[in-house]
């Protein structure tokens, strides 16, 4: 691509922060990935020194692709993320240094979030409105951020009324559900990110791995988002792209202006507009300018110029008398185009509903011409693979592979596959009296558990015989899958649970311990001068925990890493130890502490060990918690646990079987073989293939369920990386499933189909042909924006429509149904009558 003079300026100026302005079509991925590409080629950075962040999936994988065209293999290293991915890995990575967080925390999607949101609802009397009570929640979140932030009321009476009563209590009951599970919902990943970079040893590490940042799309950014981010700018080259008259995310946070100010205050960037357009015929250029003219007032900035010199045709326009009219004059339309035109096609409207009343209008019409004659059609609801039910059920069986305490799993599961489990079983396993014990739907799930008729029943056993050993580590930093073990020290205790024999080594690591040294004050000169060579001092660990079940506070982290190592290393034995983990113990007993690091828990009973980073010292105090745990909680309610567990375990024998062997499996299987062994070994196509899906012809979207898992697990096998372990593989494949909201461009590029997506879907697509249908005023802009006054969002949504359409747009309305008179949308009236013709 040959540079205008502000795209050079973008490539070659690398040395100062850059504020970009990008209009829709101006070549702005191009010369991201140009600007990458240089700074590479000269040197400047390595892959992992540059960071990229976007708003969707969707422009990642554009990014990544022109990235590797023009730097080749150098570009492969590039971190490129949406700020939720980059969120999700700092937390994962930090977790251990955190306390709070599990170190296996899985990710919630919206559906399952909404079912604890219903359950606590229902358990302490709430209006039973999920999304004006999970708003509550998010905004909750926001307001430990930005205290001054100004929070919006409930737009429903009865749910703000019982809010003001009872929010503080719902609050933190959901954060408990959230923490029993093990899971953190969307919000957790930016507001844990946050809390977790005010930690200035922590910043500073991650700050460290960059040299350059970018982050597209910035008008779509949140306050929160923004401010979380700008804590890695301080001394790094940064870039900000984005699109004002883009900006079309205000309801979920967006704040341009605030972004804006705090960019140019903080950081004086040199600015620069792209203004030539290489999208859109000059026709549609003139009419977006002129669209944006009408209701805004200096739009001087955003003139584009056009980048081609044939004019193009005009917009097309159509009045209907009926939605059904409307549908089948979109039909016809799109009928005339020549059949190599369709994959370039798409249809827009602002509702979802709309979305699905297009989709059964156009269904109709193609009923009513030969075969030959039919249209494909589709709507991204099709496309949203890891939200349909199937895949759900399928994913809920690969969570349970990493995360032993997702009882929504568990429950999912045992709804639908798990025989002799009805709903008030369940229920009962769920309620208030079962918690107050220590126990959880997941600990059904779990073999050890059912084995012993107590989850405890092995970390009581093991107490009396001295097999349990506490354990910790420090490392180079926080990543599991690279960083370096430095200190590994355990105790093993007696059956008064007093400590027997200790072990504690250093290791010498391949790394520099870096900024971690701030955490754990073990220097590299000491690690050369007492570590032992980490196979060596590995082994030894592993003699010295020999039959033993291992203890220690987010232990999962210190296990994760173990592996990892050893994996490294070629060192063979068990892949894993039975382990209990005191985060989990104390906030299954105590839930209602203010939080659940071990210096509080400590803090909390008095005890005379404290932590203090240092690997031997947070063993002595993990010790303590745990002597205080099993005399105050555990062993009083043994026969009370066995009891409740002895009611249920027999129709749960056989499900947590095959969850431990699957669970055994996720150490040597691929992800694809994990879903391939759940879909015929854990009665998933079994049931999907006696339960048709949609029997009904009417049926707004058909679908295989069984092709659709088959999908998955195609999905899973293009996207293994052979270079993971399993376990590693698997988590990633988990985080795809749970931070992408479709598979739209996957599934389009296999097969022809001509999309019908709501304008918010497409962001960020083109199509030579776009049809925009359901333009009534009171529709879009909604009757909502209308009756508030505020009109500006559906303002700029129209305009994100418009640009869209590469060679011709199609505008379409209907004037009512019924007796209900319609009027067309101003914002087709905002258009030139002299760049339209009407058909």
């Amino acid at each position: 691509m040959e540079l205008n003079a502000a795209q050079r300026d973008v490539v070659y100026d690398v040395t100062e922060p850059i504020l970009l302005w990008a209009p829709a079509g101006t070549g702005k991925t191009s010369v991201l990935a140009q600007r990458v590409a240089h700074i590479l080629a000269a040197g400047l950075a390595t892959g992992p020194e540059i960071l990229c962040l976007t708003f969707t999936n969707r422009a990642c994988k554009e990014l990544k692709t022109r990235i590797f065209s023009e730097a080749k293999d150098n570009g492969l290293s590039v971190e490129v993320r949406t700020i939720h991915s980059f969120c999700y890995n700092l937390v994962r990575e930090e977790a251990k240094a955190s306390e709070s967080m599990y170190s296996d925390f899985l990710i919630l999607d919206d559906e399952d979030c909404q079912q604890i949101v219903k359950d606590l609802a229902r358990d302490m009397g709430a209006p039973l409105r999920v999304r004006a009570l999970q708003s509550y929640l998010e905004n909750e979140k926001k307001h430990r951020i930005l205290p001054d932030l100004v929070l919006p009321k409930a737009s429903d009476e009865a749910v703000q009324s019982w809010l003001e009563a009872h929010g503080k209590a719902f609050a933190q009951a959901y954060e408990q559900r959230l923490a029993a599970n093990h899971g953190a919902d969307y919000s957790d990943l930016i507001t844990i990110a946050y809390e977790l970079l005010q930690d200035e040893a922590c910043c500073q590490r991650w700050r460290e791995r960059y040299k350059y940042i970018a982050v597209d799309e910035v008008q779509d950014t949140s306050e929160i988002e923004y401010t979380l981010l700008e804590r890695l700018f301080p001394g790094r080259v940064v870039l900000l792209c984005g699109d004002w008259y883009q900006t079309i995310y205000e309801w979920r946070g967006s704040s341009p202006d605030y972004i804006l100010k705090r960019f140019r205050a903080g950081y004086r960037p040199r600015e620069i507009t792209f203004t030539t357009n290489y999208r859109a015929t000059p026709l549609l250029l003139q009419a977006s300018e002129a669209y944006l003219k009408t209701f805004f007032k200096d739009v001087g900035h955003i003139h584009s110029e056009a980048g081609q010199t044939d004019p193009g045709e005009p917009i097309y326009r159509h009045e209907a008398p009926t939605f059904m009219a409307e549908g089948r004059w979109i039909f016809a339309e799109i009928a005339k185009l020549p059949k190599d035109t369709w994959q370039r096609i798409c249809i827009l409207v602002r509702a979802n509903k709309d979305a699905k009343m297009i989709w059964n209008c156009v269904r109709a019409h193609n009923e009513n011409v030969p075969p030959a004659g039919r249209l494909p059609f589709t709507t991204v609801d099709q496309f949203q693979l890891f939200k349909r039910q199937e895949s759900k059920d399928v994913v809920a069986y690969l969570r349970l592979c990493l995360n032993r305490h997702d009882s929504l799993s568990v429950h999912r599961i045992a709804d639908r596959f798990v025989r002799g489990v009805g709903g008030q079983a369940l229920k009962t396993i769920e309620s208030k009296e079962y918690r107050q014990l220590g126990l959880t739907l997941a600990d059904f799930a779990d073999s050890q558990s059912l084995r012993y008729g107590d989850p405890y029943g092995l970390l009581q056993e093991a107490l009396k015989a001295g097999r349990i050993v506490v354990f910790d580590v420090e490392s180079t930093g926080t990543d599991t899958t690279t960083d370096d073990i430095i200190q590994i020290a355990a105790i093993r205790l007696n059956g008064s649970c007093s400590v027997q024999k200790k072990f504690m080594t250093y290791v010498k690591p391949t790394k520099s311990v870096g900024l971690s040294y701030y955490v754990h004050h073990i220097s590299d000169e000491q690690l050369q001068r007492e570590g032992k060579e980490p196979g060596e001092a590995i082994k030894e660990f592993m003699d010295f925990a020999k039959d033993a079940v291992i203890v220690g506070h987010n232990v999962t982290y210190d296990l994760s890493i173990l592996y990892s190592e050893r994996q490294r290393l070629h060192i063979g034995g068990p892949a894993t130890w039975p382990y209990y983990d005191t985060l989990d113990i104390y906030r299954r007993f105590e839930p209602n502490l203010v939080n659940h690091k071990l210096a509080t828990i400590s803090e909390f009973i008095d005890t005379t060990d404290q932590p203090s980073h240092d690997a031997f010292d947070d063993i002595m105090a993990t010790a303590a918690i745990l002597r205080y745990a099993l005399a105050s909680y555990i062993v009083p309610q043994t026969e009370a646990r066995r009891q409740a567990m002895a009611r249920y375990a027999p129709a749960f024998t056989d499900f947590a079987a095959f969850i431990e062997r699957l669970r055994g499996l996720s150490y040597t299987a691929r992800p694809q073989d994990l879903v391939a062994t759940v879909m015929n070994d854990g009665g998933v196509k079994a049931y999907y293939e006696q339960h048709k899906p949609f029997d009904n012809a009417a049926a707004e979207y058909p679908m295989d369920r069984v092709e659709t898992i088959r999908r998955l697990y195609r999905i899973a096998a293009e996207g293994d990386d052979a270079a993971q372990n399993s376990r590693d593989a698997l988590t990633e494949f988990l985080k795809v499933t749970s931070l992408s909201n479709s598979e739209l461009d996957t599934m389009l590029a296999k097969k022809v189909q001509i999309p019908i997506l709501t304008i918010h879907q497409a962001k960020g697509l083109e199509y030579d042909y776009v049809f925009l249908a359901c333009l009534e005023n009171e529709h879009f802009p909604t009757y909502q924006a209308v009756r508030r006054g505020d009109l500006s969002e559906e303002e700029r949504l129209f305009y994100v429509a418009m640009t869209r359409a590469k060679k011709r747009l199609y505008l379409s309305w209907h004037t009512g149904e019924g007796d209900h008179a319609l009027a067309v949308s101003p914002f087709v009236k905002a258009i030139p009558n002299e760049l339209c013709q009407d058909v």
